[in-house]
């Protein structure tokens, strides 16, 4: 029982110490975001400018456990 506590805690330290510094992914807060083009849930591709309106947008990127 103490072998597989400490098996799990040192996969769990590993784990946390390869976890990435998300203060550096992505653009920084008030910079311009990278132009994109992606596929909709229709298969039409969007890109940023065909998204824009003319107070902005508001992007929302949820990743869902049950894709």
């Amino acid at each position: 029982m103490t072998v597989r506590i400490a098996v799990v805690l040192t996969l769990a330290a590993g784990l946390l110490a390869q976890a990435p510094d998300f203060t550096k992914l992505g653009p920084a807060a008030g910079q311009p975001f990278p132009p994109f083009d992606a596929r909709d849930q229709r298969g039409n591709v969007r890109t940023l400018a065909s998204l824009m309106g003319p107070s902005g947008l508001v992007l929302v990127f949820f990743r869902s456990a049950d894709w």
